[in-house]
C-alpha cells in the first residue's frame, strides 16, 4: 500500500496502515464504502462484491474486524453473510489487546422490516442482530420474535439520532456503517457521520441502473469534509475524510 498524501510518498507496513485508521476514545460513526469510476456502488447484478479489489478487501477487513458494531440497512444486511462475521487470527489478537468482544455485533436499520425468516435463521454468530425500526412497525415484528432484538426508535419514521443514542448506551464506541446509500444519506443529513472512508476502483459498474453512493434529497445542513489521507494500491485509490467539526 502506497501513501500518496500527506507527503512524502511512502510504502506502508501493516502496522503503519493500521495507524492511519485510528478510532477515537469516544463514540464514532465511520462509514466505509467502495465505488466505481462512474460513481456506482454496485455492479450490473446490483452486488458490491465484484467491485471490490484485494486491497479494498484488506481495508474492509481492517475496519470491520476492529469495530464494535456494524451498522447497515436491511437491504445491505441481506445481500451478504452479515450473520456470519469472520475474524482472522491477527485481528482476533488485536481485539483481545483492545479489550473488544470476540466479534462486532450487527445492527440493522429498517423502516418496513422487509426480512425473511430464512435470513434470520442463517445466523451463526452467538449474538442476535439488533433491529432498529419505528413504532409504526411494531405489529410487523411478530413473525421474527425470538430471532432478533428489536428496538423502536421514532414514531412513524426511524430516528437515526435515537439509534446512535441506543448504541452509545450499550457502550459501543466503534460504530462502522457499511451502507447502503439510504442509510449513509440519513447519517450525513442528521450530522451523525464522523468519518467517510471511500475506495474508488478503476473500473466501471456496467449497471443499467446506477446505484450511487447516496440516496436521498438535498441535505438539510451544509456538509463539509476534510481529507485526512490518500492511499493507492494497484487499481484502487483510498481516501479518508473527517467531517468538519468532528474532532478525533
Amino acid at each position: 500500500m502506497l501513501q500518496i498524501s500527506p507527503a512524502p510518498e511512502k510504502v506502508l507496513s501493516d502496522s503503519e496502515l493500521l495507524n492511519l485508521y485510528p478510532w477515537p476514545n469516544k463514540p464514532c460513526i465511520r462509514a466505509n464504502m467502495v465505488q466505481s469510476l462512474d460513481g456506482g456502488v454496485t455492479d450490473q447484478n446490483q452486488n458490491t462484491i465484484s467491485l471490490s479489489t484485494d486491497s479494498d478487501k484488506q481495508i474492509f477487513r481492517l475496519l470491520r474486524q476492529l469495530s464494535e458494531v456494524i451498522l447497515v440497512g436491511s437491504k445491505t444486511a441481506q445481500s451478504a453473510p452479515y450473520l456470519d462475521i469472520k475474524i482472522n487470527e491477527q485481528n482476533k489478537e488485536l481485539r483481545k489487546k483492545l479489550r473488544l468482544t470476540k466479534k462486532p455485533r450487527l445492527a440493522v436499520v429498517s423502516n418496513n422490516l422487509n426480512f425473511t425468516k430464512e435470513w434470520f435463521k442463517s445466523r451463526t454468530d452467538e449474538e442476535q442482530p439488533i433491529i432498529y425500526t419505528s413504532q409504526s412497525s411494531e405489529s410487523n415484528i411478530r413473525p421474527f420474535v425470538g430471532l432478533a432484538e428489536f428496538v423502536f426508535c421514532g414514531q412513524k419514521e426511524l430516528d437515526l439520532k435515537s439509534v446512535k443514542q441506543d448504541l452509545v448506551r450499550r457502550s459501543f464506541k466503534r460504530i462502522l456503517c457499511e451502507g447502503g446509500p439510504t442509510l449513509l444519506h440519513g447519517l450525513i443529513n442528521n450530522n451523525l457521520l464522523d468519518e467517510l472512508d471511500l475506495s474508488i476502483v478503476a473500473k466501471f459498474s456496467e449497471s443499467s441502473e446506477l446505484t450511487s453512493l447516496l440516496k436521498g434529497t438535498k441535505f438539510r445542513i451544509p456538509v463539509n469534509f476534510k481529507p485526512a489521507h490518500v492511499l493507492q494500491e494497484n487499481q484502487t485509490i483510498f481516501m479518508r475524510y473527517i467531517t468538519e467539526g468532528h474532532k478525533f
